[in-house]
């Protein structure tokens, strides 16, 4: 990896943070030169469909522990010139590239970016998150609320940020919320047939349910075996005929489809039952997948907000209800037994009542005019950095007048890099 001369360096190692990432390089470039962007994976993906260039990709996928320390400093090193890096925090790798730019690129200012709405997530991000927020200069989170409230590793142990600073930026990509409700109107019924044809089904007024999964634990051993058993029993009490369920893998749980071996499992036992409902594993995009669903179903994913805000009714299903943004703001009912489930599906046509823009944006904590505040945040911190630099220096002159020399240097390219960056532009 060739060395960055940029203003900002973005990693991304998960694609829902890949999103902002991308509308950040976009937005950010207009103003302050180079954007360079370091992906792996999904992350990787979604920058190359949005036609934006990547610096360096990388794998993670399948190398020893080795590798990765070693990978970690190559883009490390190839950071160390930026004046700001900002890492996403859902992959454990990223808990190595933060310890890594501390090593290779310390005079750096180092953001951890915390895309999730949640302020606790299950399933081992959480505990993830954590160590990669500890490991950096300061904090930006996606949803503004969550700059002001406790965030927690676990359900009942609350992260101790010390005298990190906490961000909330208020960022969420409402375009494609919208992108998806205009393809909703245009395209949904043109791809009903087509699902409907490739699949040798009749339509006969079927709703169509998208089950979103996830990657984690959590999902993997209660959750979504917990929808499963509540199809299971219930189309022993009712017919659920008039339901096609498309499953939705997680772009990051399709190469071990442990999921995707349950659904088949399922439909190999109960699929041919009399009132059973037609599933079928889908090979949609997730954009795609959100056009043709008359109601999406989840247990916890970062994505439910696109749901709302696209216009398509959302249901939480899973083994016990979870305290997540939607059910918290009565965005989305949580669903955890049969009845429940049966009741909701029938009314999911009333379910479309339109809830007043400004109610879901400040209950999700998005700030339409979000880039002042990502500015701010960035400036913030740049003006604290810059003055534990100069401690740092005083600090040091009792000690050697080299060591003054190396720590005055570094100074003067903290503030030049902070001057270049920080051009003003709002007022």
């Amino acid at each position: 990896m060739a060395f960055s001369a940029a203003a900002v360096c973005l990693i991304a190692c998960h694609g829902g943070p890949a999103d902002h990432f991308a509308t950040f390089a976009e937005s950010l470039s207009k103003d302050v030169g180079a954007i360079e962007i370091y992906a792996s994976g999904p992350a990787l993906k979604k920058f190359q469909e949005r036609g934006i260039e990547v610096k360096g990709s990388f794998s993670i996928d399948k190398i020893s522990p080795e590798a990765e320390d070693a990978l970690a400093e190559q883009i490390a090193r190839a950071c160390s010139t930026a004046s700001v890096i900002i890492t996403d925090v859902g992959h454990a790798f990223d808990i190595k590239v933060q310890k890594a730019l501390a090593r290779q690129a310390a005079h750096v200012l180092r953001f951890a970016y915390y895309d999730n709405p949640e302020s606790y997530v299950p399933g081992g991000y959480s505990a993830v998150a954590a160590q990669v927020m500890l490991a950096a200069h300061g904090v930006l989170f996606a949803n503004s609320n969550l700059a002001k409230v406790s965030i927690f590793q676990e359900p009942d142990k609350e992260i101790d940020f010390g005298s990190r600073k906490k961000f909330g930026i208020g960022y969420y990509p409402i375009n494609q919320a919208e992108k998806i409700a205009k393809r909703r109107a245009l395209e949904q019924l043109s791809m009903r047939q087509a699902l409907f044809s490739r699949n040798d089904l009749v339509d006969t007024g079927q709703k169509v349910l998208v089950y979103f999964g996830g990657n984690n634990e959590e999902y993997f051993s209660k959750a979504f075996p917990a929808f499963l058993a509540l199809l299971e029993t219930g189309m022993e009490q009712s017919s659920l005929t008039n339901l096609v369920i498309v499953i939705q893998q997680h772009p990051g749980a399709k190469s071990k489809n442990i999921d995707g071996n349950m659904v088949s499992a399922w439909i190999g036992e109960h699929g041919e039952k009399k009132q059973a409902p037609r599933i079928i594993l889908s090979d949609f995009s997730s954009d795609d997948a959100q056009t043709i669903a008359d109601g999406a179903l989840y247990y916890q994913t970062s994505m439910g907000p696109q749901f709302v805000l696209a216009g398509i009714p959302t249901i939480q299903v899973g083994h016990e209800t979870f305290e997540d943004i939607l059910v918290r703001n009565r965005l989305s009912p949580s669903v955890t037994s049969v009845d429940q489930f049966i009741s909701v599906i029938d009314g999911l046509a009333h379910q479309k009542k339109e809830i007043p823009r400004q109610v879901i944006l400040e209950g999700l904590g998005i700030n339409p005019d979000w880039l002042p505040a990502l500015k701010t945040a960035i400036t913030e911190n740049a003006e604290s950095a810059f003055k534990q630099s100069v401690s740092l220096c005083g600090f040091q002159a009792k000690k050697s007048h080299r060591h003054f020399y190396l720590a005055a240097g570094g100074i003067i390219l903290v503030g030049l890099l902070a001057a270049r960056f920080f051009k003003p532009r709002y007022s």
